[in-house]
């Protein structure tokens, strides 16, 4: 990260993570975090890049998860905020006094390399890091979330402004850009194309 940190900066704050599972899937036509890549679901993958980096790691959004994580806390959605906004902010709220990286569930690409350089971003006076990712702008949903930005998503929030983007560009947050062998972690998938392209890559 580009910028005034001090190589002394010690984060005071834990690292939680927190997978984002909500929302119909309706361009993909099923649910997204059951889609199977070399034999994990999404949902899996995201977890396991947080718990090689996290203390914690927990699910956020109502909808249904695979067996297999089913072992881990559930946090509901706030009632009165939509989309992504509502899992950011059940999670922070589950644990105030931590940072919280925060995963869709759609993302295939996503591995505990790209978590780490995420955390490496932290520094003095950061309050949250949302990655600039090419010509798609920045990326709230493999980003992390510091406990001083908390108070700026509960206003944005009780005023309706749903949108995490609405944090860029105010003090503290920071919008680096992740390096070229880790760019593909920000890529998400949201149609059947796209995730046959993506499994196609894979197998090739």
């Amino acid at each position: 990260m580009s910028g005034d940190r001090s190589v002394a900066f010690e984060p005071v704050a834990s690292i939680c993570g927190a997978v984002l599972i909500g929302g119909a899937s309706s361009r993909m036509g099923c649910l997204k975090q059951h889609l199977l890549i070399e034999g994990r679901t999404m949902a899996e993958v995201a977890v396991e890049a947080l718990e090689d980096v996290a203390e914690r790691v927990v699910i956020a959004g109502a909808g249904p998860v695979p067996k297999t994580l089913r072992r881990l806390e559930r946090v509901a959605d706030p009632v009165g905020v939509s989309g992504p906004m509502a899992g950011v902010l059940a999670a922070m709220r589950r644990a105030t006094s931590a940072a919280w990286v925060v995963v869709a569930c759609d993302m295939p690409h996503v591995a505990p390399a790209a978590v780490r350089w995420l955390i490496d971003q932290r520094g003095r006076g950061v309050q949250a890091v949302l990655p600039r990712v090419g010509e798609e702008g920045v990326e709230p949903l493999l980003a992390l979330y510091e406990p001083a930005v908390l108070q700026t998503l509960e206003e944005l929030a009780a005023a309706g402004r749903w949108a995490l983007h609405g944090l860029v560009g105010r003090p503290g947050v920071v919008c680096p850009i992740p390096p070229p062998d880790l760019a593909g972690a920000w890529k998400n998938v949201n149609t059947p194309e796209q995730f046959r392209a993506f499994r196609d890559l894979v197998v090739s």
